[in-house]
């Protein structure tokens, strides 16, 4: 109710005075219904708004709920943890075969399961790396003595997989793979020919004096892991019953015949396209080598030692004209590459240019303990063109570095005697019959002129 209003009864329910009716003659009378209607109205929107707040809050709380991850009951069983997958069983390397029958080396890898490796050759190394292999048993390693040259290897476990190294031979080595099923197991045969005579560089004709010595690993350039004296080696294996069983030695084509249905893959290894060129230039298809060659070389310019081979392939297959047309280009990229020189030299010694030879030879040569029949050549030379004196200061110094290789003394003492020095030549005459590698004909001369001269070793 209105206070006003109250008032005004008050006057009229008294009959107050007029005077007292003047106070309030400037107020007015409020209508109460109206009054009373919108503080109804005002009251009803306040508990609307109310009303809206509460839901609004309600309806948040509800969208949180629903958007957070259930917790689950304490007691609900927990979800089953999937199985870790296991690691691939490893292949076992079981057996480790090396024989030797004196003109080549055979390594026989016995596995429970086809391998895949990878192969990398460099000059005087070749590795292979067997992926997935266990090798059973421990490290093996031997070392090969043969015509004054030597040839390591080792069979090692490197984590996941097995590593299998050959050392020695500078260019000489040659290592032919070749991976096939025997029954239930895989046999990876590993050969080395220890008599095959240096690819790609045919004799010299017409040079009646000490033959240069192939090139050889001098003991500095011998890896950490070569060892001096090769194990005992037991080439036999076991039958399941554990009776010994002799190992059957490798055919011509170092694979004994697979008997029955079972068929030989050797997808896990595809040769590479340089191995396989030198595969054909081991087998004599010179044509097919030279073309794949010079394909390789076309994709991989430089690649040096594509190079390498593809001048020993020209060499081989006689192709002296190309040789001389295409090398002096590439060795100019590589002036220090002494195989290639020695390429170069031997190109131009066949086609009856002595002193152009002894020029390529003489620049750049590359350290004497290095590469020392790239110096045994280069003496003689200097012998052909009758430069004695050039001739003896190089053998001097191969012999200081190996005293023991007789066609160096023999060499040094022919050139000392041409430069009159009759004392020392008979000397070097003798200290060469006394070494090795001299044939009849050079033992009998050697013999000759150290009566002649009678020196004294």
């Amino acid at each position: 109710m209105s206070l006003v209003n109250d008032m005004l009864r008050d006057l009229e329910a008294r009959r107050a005075a007029p005077s007292e009716r003047e106070r309030l003659l400037d107020m007015q009378a409020v209508d109460e219904r109206r009054l009373a209607r919108r503080m109804r109205w005002q009251r009803g929107a306040l508990v609307g708004a109310l009303l809206v707040v509460v839901a609004l809050l309600l309806a948040l709380l509800y969208w949180r709920q629903s958007g957070a991850p259930a917790v689950p009951d304490v007691e609900a069983p927990l979800a089953e943890v999937p199985a870790v997958a296991s690691e691939p069983a490893l292949l076992a390397l079981v057996e480790v075969l090396p024989q030797n029958d004196g003109r080549r080396f055979v390594l026989q890898l016995l596995l429970d399961g086809s391998p895949s490796y990878r192969r990398t050759d460099q000059q005087g190394l070749v590795d292979l790396l067997l992926e997935g292999v266990q090798l059973r048993g421990e490290m093996r390693s031997g070392r090969i003595e043969k015509d004054g040259q030597s040839l390591a290897w080792r069979v090692e476990q490197q984590g996941g997989q097995v590593r299998v190294q050959f050392a020695g031979l500078g260019e000489r080595l040659q290592l032919h793979d070749r991976l096939e099923a025997s029954a239930d197991r895989w046999q990876l045969w590993l050969e080395v020919p220890l008599e095959l005579q240096r690819e790609g560089l045919p004799e010299v004709a017409g040079i009646e004096l000490p033959e240069a010595e192939p090139a050889t690993l001098v003991d500095a350039q011998w890896p950490d892991w070569v060892t001096r004296t090769a194990p005992a080696v037991d080439v036999t294996s076991r039958q399941a019953g554990g009776e010994p069983v002799a190992a059957a030695q490798p055919s011509v084509q170092l694979a004994p015949a697979v008997r029955g249905p079972t068929s030989v893959s050797i997808t896990s290894h595809t040769p590479e396209p340089l191995s396989q060129a030198r595969q054909w230039l081991a087998d004599g298809e010179y044509g097919r080598a030279i073309a794949a060659l010079q394909a390789l070389h076309e994709k991989q310019p430089g690649n040096v030692q594509v190079v390498r081979w593809l001048a020993r392939a020209y060499l081989a297959a006689g192709e002296h004209a190309r040789l001389l047309e295409w090398l002096p280009a590439q060795l100019h990229q590589h002036p220090q590459d002494a195989e290639l020189r020695l390429s170069l030299a031997r190109g131009q010694l066949l086609v009856g240019d002595s002193n152009a030879a002894l020029a390529s030879l003489k620049q750049n040569p590359p350290e004497l303990a290095r590469e020392p029949s790239y110096h045994a050549l280069l003496a003689a030379l200097y012998q052909q063109v009758e430069d004695w004196q050039g001739s003896a200061a190089t053998y001097q110094a191969l012999v200081a570095l190996r005293p023991g290789q007789a066609t160096w003394q023999l060499g040094l003492a022919i050139a000392l005697e041409q430069l009159e020095r009759p004392a020392e030549a008979g000397r070097h005459y003798r200290l060469a019959l006394l070494g090795q590698g001299l044939d009849e004909d050079s033992r009998r001369f050697a013999n000759e002129r150290a009566g002649a001269l009678g020196g004294r070793p």
